[in-house]
């Protein structure tokens, strides 16, 4: 039985979840674990992580830094090829400046997608484009040539209709297979949710601890208690993606620990520190 430890967002930006995760990684690795992280979704902005977008575009694929941080802060002791980063993300959004919705097409303001499905023949990386994009804020088909030839299926979008029917028929299912594969290799796994969305994806249901995080503080929630809260704020919910505001309004933390601000080389060995009086493992 695979230990599954869900870190959320307690605001909607630098949050810290990424940073708390690889000092999670560290920990249990320590304790002894075969841990490995799982972010489902993940997304970078074009003008802000050229460099990472720049890099991962030019070997036809799309990646965060985040992946790369949390691929190599896993442990792979069980597996003979470390997981990709395509595993260990296996939905990455490239968004554009600004990021906002379209009053045309009310499609959200990315470039592309990569959806990749983890399929007993190896992955197979479907690519959304957003074409509702106005040409001046989408990326050049040069930069984009390498990752187009490497997917097994491109999709253009026009209209939110189209995207919400690629999203139901896909996005799930590529984190359900992505997730099988991480966990059929690993003992413990660290699962990193986006922005501060409750949830980061449907069919998550087994959880054996929740972590939450923002600038100052980590609380620990009641695993089965925090699962039972996002179905009771989903019932009243319109919007299709459950923050973490509406939860934490339901139940109250088992336990909460202060963070102070520290130099960036000794965070992580900071924030292992307070991770006893969060947790027992």
């Amino acid at each position: 039985m695979t230990y599954n430890i869900l870190i959320v967002g307690l605001k909607g930006q630098d949050a810290g979840k990424t940073t708390l995760a690889l000092a999670l990684l560290a920990y249990l690795r320590e304790k002894g674990f075969n841990a490995c992280a799982f972010k489902p979704r993940a997304g970078n902005n074009v003008w802000y992580d050229f460099d990472v977008v720049h890099d991962a575009l030019s070997q036809g694929r799309l990646y965060g830094k985040d992946a790369t941080s949390l691929k190599a802060a896993s442990a792979f002791s069980a597996a003979d090829d470390p997981l990709l980063e395509e595993c260990i993300n296996p939905i990455h959004r490239l968004w554009m400046e600004p990021p906002r919705i379209s009053s045309m097409s009310q499609i959200p303001g990315f470039i592309i997608d990569r959806v990749t499905l983890w399929t007993k023949d190896g992955a197979r990386n479907l690519v959304v484009e957003n074409e509702a994009l106005p040409a001046m804020y989408r990326c050049s088909d040069t930069l984009l040539a390498q990752l187009r030839a490497n997917a097994s299926e491109i999709y253009h979008v026009r209209d939110l209709n189209t995207l919400n029917k690629l999203t139901e028929e896909y996005y799930d299912l590529a984190i359900e297979l992505a997730y099988k594969k991480v966990v059929a290799q690993h003992d413990c796994v660290v699962i990193e949710s986006y922005s501060d969305i409750a949830l980061p994806w449907n069919g998550l249901n087994i959880l054996d601890a929740v972590i939450g995080i923002k600038p100052g503080r980590i609380s620990a929630f009641d695993p089965q208690k925090y699962l039972a809260a996002v179905q009771i704020a989903a019932s009243t919910y319109s919007q299709e993606e459950l923050p973490t505001a509406r939860i934490i309004e339901l139940l109250k933390p088992l336990k909460e620990v202060n963070v102070t601000p520290c130099r960036s080389e000794k965070l992580s060995q900071g924030l292992q520190e307070l991770l006893p009086r969060l947790m027992q493992v």
